[in-house]
């Protein structure tokens, strides 16, 4: 498989990515295109990113039960749903949904914990539907998230993740998902490129999201959510702040990046733009970079 990599010029000459010559302390391409693989990974669907939150999303706002929703199968993946638990008192669902997927390029197994809200304008009810009421608005937590990925040049653990989203218009044919609080994944990424490995040690925060998905519809299940990736657009901004170990051999040196990005999703890619590193490619699906 070829990969593209961000070309360079010192002293006249074309310089390829695979180049040992590169220093990776001083060279800055080498810095963005692992920062490129991390947000990747990191907003994909099967890497288990950001993507696969919204499907969630979608899948508790169309139905309100993940019992009834999510079949065995989700995608290629195998997945339990615990049953959902109401609390009468705040109007929150609660339930835990474990996945797990592995191919012969990828490997993923992770945890979610998530809470979820009806509410028909403003005001909550138990279910999508409750008497002649449907509702307009889910809120949806994160509690917390765990789990790894690995994928032909990221390997990527889990420490930590939290945030909320509130959908709007889940009545209708198209959904827009917005943040309702910070979106926050902490975790460990070894990338390996360029005959080295990069350990990135860091964070991703979303500040901003507007996302539109078509509705989750249970009897289309399988087309749906195969289309999913395909079918959203929007766009998502955050930060990627991350401390970075190169490791050649037995010689190691470290680095550091703090940078903003945004991304514009349509037709199953996202163009990725971080501040001051140039434009890069999101594969939405497989959440490689491109």
């Amino acid at each position: 498989m070829k990969y593209l990599f961000s070309a360079m010029i010192i002293s006249g000459l074309f310089i390829a990515g695979c180049d040992k010559s590169t220093d990776p302390v001083t060279d800055n391409s080498i810095l963005y295109e692992d920062a490129a693989e991390a947000i990747s990974a990191a907003v994909g669907d099967e890497s288990g990113g950001v993507t696969e939150n919204f499907a969630d999303v979608m899948i508790a706002g169309g139905s309100g039960s993940f019992v009834s929703a999510m079949p065995v199968t989700d995608g290629a993946d195998l997945v339990t749903a615990g049953i959902p638990l109401y609390d009468s008192l705040t109007g929150f669902w609660s339930v835990s949904v474990n996945r797990s997927f592995e191919t012969i390029l990828a490997q993923r197994s992770i945890t979610r914990e998530y809470r979820y809200q009806f509410q028909k304008n403003g005001t909550m009810q138990k279910n999508f539907v409750t008497g002649t009421d449907t509702a307009t608005t889910l809120k949806f937590k994160i509690v917390s998230g765990t789990g790894y990925f690995r994928g032909p040049r990221v390997m990527h653990k889990l420490i930590r993740m939290s945030g909320a989203w509130t959908s709007n218009n889940i009545n209708k044919d198209t959904v827009t998902i917005t943040l309702d609080s910070t979106y926050v994944r902490s975790g460990v990424d070894t990338i390996t490129t360029r005959s080295m490995v990069r350990t990135h040690t860091g964070t991703m925060t979303l500040t901003d999201v507007n996302v539109k998905a078509p509705r989750f519809r249970p009897l289309l299940y399988t087309t749906w959510r195969g289309n999913f990736h395909r079918a959203i657009s929007g766009t998502i901004s955050g930060n990627y702040t991350a401390l970075i170990t190169f490791q050649r051999g037995d010689a190691y040196k470290e680095r550091s990046i703090n940078r903003d990005f945004t991304i514009t999703v349509g037709e199953g890619a996202g163009s990725l733009t971080i501040n001051g590193g140039g434009k890069f490619i999101v594969g939405i699906l497989d959440g490689q970079r491109k």
